[in-house]
């Protein structure tokens, strides 16, 4: 089962909440608020994050994160990857067949689609909808 952990869902999270003010520097304490991340748990993501060329920050009273490039060029599978690892690779020879193995990667592949989508696109492709009555 492909299962991401808290912290992959959280760095999810916050680079969404970076997304949606891409001028301005965010300071963890603006990020925890938006996204109900305990601060301590956001400083250690953000910091992977900034290790992984995903962000950066800025320090000072007036500093803050931002994402390092717009979220037009950064995919959602490229957060989980920074704080996962490469996602869903199973072992190698896993059931001795040309035909699991054949299978094996068709699933890594589709998986890897599925979290191939833009930060930018997140909110065209899954915005609530509501109809007035």
């Amino acid at each position: 089962m492909v299962s991401i952990s808290t912290k992959g869902t959280y760095a999810i999270a916050a680079m969404y909440a970076l997304s949606t003010f891409p001028k301005k520097l965010m300071q963890i304490k603006e990020i925890a608020a938006s996204t109900q991340i305990s601060h301590g748990y956001l400083e250690q993501i953000l910091s992977t994050l900034k290790k992984s060329g995903l962000v950066v920050s800025i320090r000072g009273v007036n500093g803050g994160y931002k994402l390092s490039r717009s979220a037009n060029e950064i995919v959602v599978l490229d957060i989980i990857e920074a704080l996962e690892g490469k996602l869903f690779v199973p072992n190698e020879n896993v059931g001795a067949s040309a035909v699991l193995d054949s299978f094996w990667a068709d699933m890594q592949e589709r998986v890897r689609e599925t979290f191939n989508i833009k930060l930018s696109e997140l909110d065209n492709s899954y915005q609530v909808s509501f109809y007035e009555i």
